[in-house]
């Protein structure tokens, strides 16, 4: 475990280095934002990535089985061979004929996790130690070991993104249908871009409380009637208690911390499209205590969640500033805390 307890230390080190250079308890609070330790967790990171064992879950057997199928295919057999999420196949196809080693396959697909994951994250967040804890704590840092499909179709979520708040809304469902063709799932990003822009304003909470309630309350129900649109394999999978509740509270905390501390009116058009898509991923989350599925659906919303908090906290009500300001340090020892002991 030591390599994950320095991956977490050495930018948390360089941090506290760099907030110690700011004097006075006013200016260690409302620091500045520096990335740098952003740049150090991904660089860290993705080694670790690349040089992990096959036997990080099961799924890794299975891809190691396919990759060395499609090492004797030609191509337009691939194609064949598997007709769904194409892309992916032929992403075998051509690293194998690059060099046919499974270990090759894994270090250049790590790459281009930590690649795209790292330089959104630095470009994007507003906090970056929050924003390394808000990952390395949350289910798509798992998924990246294990689930290569998924894991290279939610890197579309980044373009997706920016198509999305650029109005881009053709080349927004370009993306998506590429990202199909690494994995079926990735068709829910389509939620996206309606979401972003819905006008919901603080006007709006007891309605946003309401609806949530309603999802909560209905939520075997409503994922019944949803879950036969779902691949077969999935749609078998019975509804029933998972016990899952544990992020769905996470994210109806922050939810409600963003309408009830924070001030709406002083936030930019991205911001509030940000909170609305924390809003998403609560009712979505409603589903994980009854189906596993739900989790999957939710991967590439949470995508976006370590960059949503740092941007939103930088907005509190005029009464609310140092409460604002001394909770975000707050999150970061929680989440530390939780890392070292889960």
């Amino acid at each position: 475990m030591l390599p994950y307890y320095l991956l977490i230390l050495f930018p948390f080190y360089i941090e506290c280095i760099r907030v110690s250079l700011h004097s006075g308890y006013n200016n260690v609070v409302k620091t500045k934002n520096s990335n740098i330790s952003i740049v150090v967790f991904f660089v860290f990171w993705g080694v670790m990535l690349a040089c992990r064992s096959i036997s990080c879950g099961i799924d890794l057997h299975n891809y190691k089985n396919f990759f060395y199928h499609i090492m004797d295919l030609q191509l337009s057999e691939v194609l064949v061979y598997y007709p769904t999420e194409q892309l992916y196949f032929v992403l075998n196809w051509i690293v194998a004929n690059i060099y046919p080693d499974f270990r090759f396959f894994l270090v250049i697909t790590s790459f281009l996790c930590v690649g795209v994951t790292g330089w959104f994250y630095q470009r994007e967040s507003e906090f970056a130690l929050l924003t390394i804890l808000l990952f390395v704590t949350n289910v798509c840092f798992v998924m990246f070991y294990s689930g290569l499909r998924q894991s290279l179709a939610m890197l579309f979520v980044v373009p997706a993104y920016y198509m999305t708040k650029q109005k881009r809304l053709v080349s927004f469902l370009l993306i998506v249908i590429l990202a199909k063709f690494f994995h079926n799932s990735a068709i829910i990003m389509l939620l996206l871009y309606p979401v972003f822009h819905m006008p919901l304003r603080s006007k709006h909470f007891n309605l946003v409380v309401s609806v949530i309630v309603l999802f909560f309350v209905f939520r075997a129900q409503l994922f019944s009637a949803i879950i036969p649109f779902f691949n077969e394999k999935y749609a078998r999978h019975v509804v029933s208690e998972t016990g899952a509740y544990a992020v769905w509270i996470m994210f109806l905390l922050y939810l409600l911390y963003s309408f009830l501390v924070l001030d709406d009116s002083k936030m930019n058009k991205e911001s509030l499209g940000l909170r609305n898509i924390l809003f998403l991923m609560t009712l979505i989350q409603c589903f994980a205590s009854v189906h596993s599925l739900a989790m999957r659906m939710n991967y590439y919303f949470i995508m976006l969640f370590p960059i949503i908090i740092p941007k939103l906290i930088g907005y509190p009500k005029s009464n609310n500033e140092n409460l604002v300001q001394e909770s975000k340090w707050g999150m970061v020892l929680f989440f530390i805390c939780y890392f070292f002991i889960h």
